[in-house]
């Protein structure tokens, strides 16, 4: 915000310009942040003056609009840190809406499927191609290139492949990794050191937010079932199957009960019926639901 505001306060000046370059080429974070704010000001048509179009303005007007640019970019701000959906906006070049699935072709040829509230950023350059998992889940048949790796980056975990069919998944509680075909590399960050992994066909890794992990055996073909409108889940929450159904319900789904989310849920659910998924999986952890109207749904405990 501070780098936007010089740069159209002085937008000749050479030294602000070169300032705000090193600090960008110092961090991709930087990067990440100054391309998400730049996407709200060229949505409301504050960008600076091109090139040899700039009309020199007085001290005086100069500082109104620096006040001015500051106080849009904060508001710009407050809206992508309260809106969340709005911030996808931004930052996603795909994404899809509830109980919307969708399918991609990258400028490479590898296909991505998009589960429902989903949202992914593409980033391809000479040596790398990345694509970061915004929020939701992805499902990747990559196409091999040599000498250019294919990664997925998603909260702390980055995703390594040549060639091969895997899904992964990000959510509050973390990231999961499955492979339905060929060999992936899993690079967990954060903590106190690095951790590597190799995972192949039929495995699946489970990374939560601290950085723990755990390794299980996964159905080759139950491996992003959601394409085909299946939920699948063995020994998951009932909050983490909640939080699914919620991406193909047309509403909000609360739980107002935290040891209720905690319990285990082994089965299979139609995402085309999510309400029906919710009553029955309630029902097996003597849960009930309340649908307060088509927009507000509660699971809570019917014990007291």
């Amino acid at each position: 915000m501070d780098w936007l505001v010089r740069i159209n306060g002085a937008p000749q000046d050479a030294a602000v310009r070169a300032g705000l370059e090193t600090w960008l080429a110092s961090s991709e974070a930087h990067r990440r942040a100054y391309r998400s704010v730049e996407r709200v000001w060229k949505l409301s048509g504050a960008l600076p003056s091109p090139p040899g179009k700039v009309v020199e303005l007085s001290r005086v007007r100069r500082t109104r609009r620096a006040w001015g640019l500051a106080a849009a970019a904060l508001a710009a701000c407050i809206a992508l840190w309260f809106f969340p959906s709005l911030k996808l906006q931004f930052q996603a070049d795909h994404l899809t809406g509830v109980a919307e699935l969708r399918e991609l072709t990258l400028e490479d040829g590898s296909i991505v499927h998009l589960d429902a509230a989903s949202a992914i950023a593409v980033r391809y350059d000479k040596g790398r191609r990345e694509v970061e998992l915004l929020a939701g889940q992805a499902f990747f048949k990559v196409v091999s290139a040599r000498d250019r790796p294919f990664v997925v980056t998603a909260g702390n975990v980055a995703v390594t492949v040549k060639g091969t069919a895997f899904d992964v998944g990000s959510s509050r509680d973390g990231v999961s990794v499955a492979v339905q075909s060929g060999i992936v590399e899993v690079l967990i960050s954060g903590g106190e050191r690095n951790v590597l992994s190799t995972l192949t066909r039929g495995e699946r890794m489970v990374v939560d937010t601290q950085g723990a992990f755990a390794r299980s055996q996964v159905s080759p073909e139950d491996v992003a079932s959601w394409r085909e409108h299946r939920l699948v889940v063995d020994g998951a929450t009932l909050g983490e199957v909640v939080d699914e159904l919620g991406r193909h319900h047309r509403g909000v789904i609360v739980m107002s009960d935290r040891r209720l989310a905690e319990r285990r849920i082994t089965g299979v659910f139609d995402l085309r019926r999510p309400l029906e998924a919710l009553h029955t999986v309630a029902r097996t952890q003597h849960g009930s639901v309340i649908e307060l109207s088509p927009y507000l749904t509660i699971v809570s405990s019917s014990k007291p």
